[in-house]
């Protein structure tokens, strides 16, 4: 084998390596996202009554974990259930109170694992003489005022995920010196 073919070679064990330890790290940080709501963000609504958010993907539904929170001008709850799971759709059934601007905040678990969470507003705009829910001082599932998104600086599942892809480049690397040291001992057994 020349030094040219023996080079070449190297060189092709080499990006096979950076690839598959590329390839694997970009799996293990993949979260969720939020795909749709309805209402959707900034809408105004006559009528509602259930939230729904469409994920990209199956959210977890570990006890607990899934929390969707509708919160009226006036600081109330006005979910009337816990949300329920429908493959990657969460919804959670409401009866609106006053007219205004409400807040709708969520957590779930993502099908890979991490929590993640987030919130988004619309308005409730009734028609005619629709009667006002009351609302709850407390929400129905979760604690008070669910988190909002986190900073990805802080939150320690981004850290995980960041952890995780050193130690997926460590083993990248590991990988390349172990496939550059048999291509080498390679060339030099076929030399002698």
């Amino acid at each position: 084998m020349s030094a040219r073919h023996r080079i070449a070679a190297l060189a092709a064990a080499v990006g096979l390596g950076a690839v598959l330890a590329i390839a694997g790290t970009g799996a293990a940080s993949a979260h969720d996202a939020l795909e749709s709501t309805d209402p959707a963000s900034g809408a105004t609504v006559s009528s509602l009554s259930a939230v729904t958010l469409t994920f990209s993907g199956d959210p977890l539904g570990a006890d607990g974990a899934t929390v969707v929170q509708v919160i009226g001008p006036d600081k109330r709850y006005y979910e009337t259930a816990c949300p329920d799971l429908n493959g990657p759709a969460v919804a959670s059934p409401v009866a609106l109170g006053p007219a205004g601007d409400y807040e709708v905040l969520w957590r779930v678990v993502s099908s890979d694992g991490h929590p993640i969470s987030g919130s988004y507003a619309f308005t409730y705009a009734p028609t005619g003489s629709a009667t006002a829910a009351a609302g709850s001082a407390t929400p129905l599932c979760g604690p008070a005022a669910a988190s909002p998104p986190t900073d990805v600086a802080n939150d320690p599942n981004m850290q995980t995920d960041s952890s995780t892809l050193w130690i997926g480049l460590g083993i990248g690397a590991v990988v390349l010196i172990g496939v550059g040291v048999g291509a080498w001992a390679l060339a030099r057994g076929r030399k002698g």
